[in-house]
């Protein structure tokens, strides 16, 4: 008898892994039933040689804020190792009938969907020449690469920031990109995008840089990479009047929203929102939302992506971020542990010691 049960449980263990086995040889996706995770940083530190010098005024600011091109190719091997895959953040929600809903998402089996975005891709004057990259170009071969100018000469590189990183890593790692999915950018337009001054205040040849930057933006979208508005120029929310709120939403959809197109997606400066006050929605969210963006996200070391209440039946959309920086990283947060082990990650070589 026991022998029966013993090939009985065999019989059944064999046909439990070859369903496992034939499900991925024949790319098999499910419905992922679980919170998607969203993890972001900012651009990466590209020369952290130059970045960590006692004498950059930016030194403490990069220490605190940014990652280093090292640390986030440790990071995608990690994420890539722990199964996890890229999503388009726009296949997660849909308007049905005005109302925003969140959305099942499809990844193969064995896969777990992770949306990454990053913040402030505008390469603003006040870093150049100070350990980030100057713009974002596409090479003589049609490929996406960075250009900085590094003592007087134009470096281009495809190894020290997250858009040609991310496109290498995928390349060799197919099964890391969920329908070709990459990241979003999220950009403000101070100073223009990408590192190109498409800003009104560009009286010199803000025309010119609109030309450069829009094969820039077409070559991204095709790849697989998306745009969120990070705001017109990252204001503290709270800090701000009705009036100027108003005002910042128009300069992005007169000077970035016809370069990059609509976007549904907004994400909060500094992680301070403004949703509702005394059970309503805020007139400056109301603002948002006749604007056309539809998720918004805030800044949360804690997974939430779920409908914030308002008194009525009317309820928004939002999604925390956690967040991947020097801070994080030195204090090994533990909500990073199911990503990557943050010990691992830290560059010890480079990040100042105090």
């Amino acid at each position: 008898m026991k022998k029966i049960v013993y090939i009985f449980l065999i019989f059944s263990l064999f046909i439990i892994c070859s369903g496992f086995t034939n499900a991925f040889a024949n790319n098999e996706e499910y419905y992922y039933t679980s919170t998607v995770e969203h993890l972001f940083t900012h651009c990466l530190i590209a020369y952290p040689e130059i970045a960590f010098k006692k004498t950059n005024p930016m030194r403490d600011n990069y220490n605190i804020d940014c990652i280093t091109k090292d640390e986030f190719i440790k990071i995608l091997n990690s994420l890539y190792q722990n199964n996890y895959a890229l999503v388009d953040i726009n296949e997660t929600f849909k308007n049905k009938n005005g109302k925003i809903e969140k959305q099942k998402i499809k990844v193969p089996v064995g896969k777990k969907p992770l949306i990454l975005s990053f913040d402030d891709v505008n390469y603003d004057h006040k870093k150049m020449g100070l350990g980030m990259v100057d713009k974002i170009i596409i090479d003589n071969n049609g490929n996406l690469a960075t250009s900085t100018l590094i003592n007087g000469k134009e470096e281009i590189s495809y190894s020290n920031e997250f858009i040609p990183i991310l496109e290498d890593f995928v390349n060799k790692h197919p099964s890391f990109s969920i329908r070709g999915a990459k990241g979003t950018l999220n950009l403000t337009g101070y100073d223009g995008i990408l590192g190109y001054r498409t800003q009104s205040k560009n009286l010199i040849n803000r025309q010119e840089e609109i030309n450069k930057v829009k094969p820039i933006i077409k070559k991204l979208k095709e790849n697989g990479w998306n745009f969120a508005c990070h705001s017109y120029g990252h204001y503290h929310m709270n800090k701000i009047s009705y009036e100027q709120f108003c005002e910042e939403i128009k300069l992005w959809q007169n000077e970035v929203e016809p370069l990059i197109g609509k976007t549904k997606v907004y994400v909060y400066p500094y992680g301070e929102w403004e949703v509702y006050a005394n059970g309503e929605k805020s007139k400056k969210h109301i603002a948002l939302e006749n604007a056309g963006f539809e998720l918004f996200c805030g800044v949360g070391m804690k997974t939430y992506y779920s409908y914030l209440p308002t008194k009525n039946t009317s309820k928004v959309l939002f999604m925390d971020r956690k967040v991947i920086d020097g801070t994080t990283l030195r204090k090994k947060d533990s909500n990073l542990y199911p990503f990557f082990n943050p010990e691992n990650v830290y560059d010890y070589k480079f990040r100042p010691s105090a």
